[in-house]
């Protein structure tokens, strides 16, 4: 077996540990967001493909594994730009992207921000290529960009950075603007006539405007500590402002400017690729000692990792539906409470609906069970409902 060949199955070993160990809480709300295709809050692209293989044995893992394989077979782009350098310094490299705590938090789920991060990544290998971009590539590039922007909204982040690799290639401002624009025009028209994508915009966008000045702070530093384990981004930012190169310092700011509206930690690995980036140049000009960085790395992303590991346990959701399934409970089953997609998606083909007090009689009385995700709901059900004994959270049967 080849050198080439073992790290590939060692990789792919790696992400079959990272999709495990995200196995055991089940699919939470965002997750199944995606793998049921609901329409928001990114465009369709991607969880549409998800969505094709919704009866599929093992629909989960098999994405889940997807997206890590993905992740982490990305490292080669690495491997290619740092092929100058010294086998140890490329070692750096590698881990650099690897062993990110944002990486090993992110690369198991079933979510678009790793997946944005993947196609970071490639606009960084294409950003540090030595080889010029061709011509002839353009439209295959500006196909990319669509399938990403129709993916993810956070995909235009790293628009900089394709806009340096196509001037780079001498393509004229006018071809730019057809090949990277006409596909944003489309994402807004698409965007327009799709109210809840819209509204999901909104909601990033406010959603942090009440915090003080110093949370919000507090918030981005953390994330950007998560994005490179902390060593690796202070390293990356002092290599980006060094290098002084405007489209990755442009992309650095417009990922900082999402983060500092938006401060969700499962951001943080949209700025790995970019701080990545930041090593390879301080990599280039050796400033950066791989017999000192490396132990010190795996160090603070075991510590980043422990520290920001959700500990969480199976989801409710997922507990009761299989509770529901054993008893042989087969219908309707109402949920009295707020409760997420994660129950449609666990539901194992059961349909679900809302439980309110203004619920008609027609259908309580078709209703199989009723389920209280609030913390009782004694008061809501009525006397020919019976709780029953056993199950994770409040579940009522038809009395007989």
């Amino acid at each position: 077996m080849s050198t080439i060949t073992l790290r590939f199955w060692l990789l792919e070993l790696y992400a079959l540990t990272l999709a495990l160990i995200r196995m055991p809480g089940g699919v939470h709300t965002d997750e199944a967001k995606y793998l049921l295709s609901i329409p928001y809050p990114h465009p369709p692209a991607l969880r549409t493909l998800f969505a094709l293989v919704r009866e599929m044995p093992m629909q989960e893992f098999f994405i889940r594994f997807l997206i890590a394989s993905a992740l982490v077979q990305a490292v080669w782009l690495l491997v290619d730009i740092g092929y100058v350098l010294s086998h140890r310094r490329r070692k750096v490299l590698a881990i650099s992207w690897l062993l990110s705590a944002a990486f090993i938090l992110q690369a198991g789920t079933v979510m678009m921000a790793p997946l944005t991060a993947l196609f970071g990544l490639v606009c960084v290998w294409l950003a540090l290529r030595p080889q010029p971009f061709e011509k002839t590539s353009v439209p295959l590039l500006a196909c990319l960009w669509f399938f990403a922007i129709f993916s993810a909204y956070q995909s235009v982040l790293y628009l900089p950075l394709l806009i340096g690799v196509l001037r780079a290639a001498h393509l004229s401002w006018r071809k730019i603007f057809f090949f990277l624009g006409f596909p944003l025009f489309l994402l807004g028209a698409y965007t327009l006539i799709n109210p809840l994508a819209l509204a999901s915009l909104v909601h990033v966008s406010v959603q942090d405007a009440t915090l003080a000045l110093g949370m919000r702070l507090s918030n981005i530093l953390w994330i950007c500590a998560i994005a490179g384990s902390g060593i690796v981004t202070l390293a990356g930012i002092v290599g980006i402002v060094g290098s002084y190169r405007i489209d990755f310092i442009a992309t650095l700011l417009l990922l900082l400017g999402f983060i500092a509206l938006s401060s969700q930690d499962y951001y943080a690995i949209l700025l790995t690729p970019v701080l990545c980036a930041g090593i390879m140049m301080l990599l280039a000009q050796r400033r950066i000692s791989g017999e000192l960085f490396i132990p010190l790395y795996v160090i603070s992303t075991a510590v980043f990792v422990f520290m920001a590991f959700p500990r969480t346990s199976i989801t409710p959701a997922r507990m009761t539906m299989r509770f529901l399934e054993e008893q042989g409970i087969d219908g309707l089953v109402l949920i009295d409470g707020p409760f997420g997609h994660e129950w449609q998606y666990e539901s194992i083909g059961l349909p679900i609906g809302r439980f309110t007090q203004t619920l008609s009689s027609e259908i309580e009385a078709s209703a199989a069970a009723i389920v209280c995700t609030k913390k009782t709901c004694e008061e809501d059900i009525s006397e020919q409902w019976v709780r029953m004994e056993g199950a994770p959270v409040e579940v009522w049967v038809h009395r007989l």
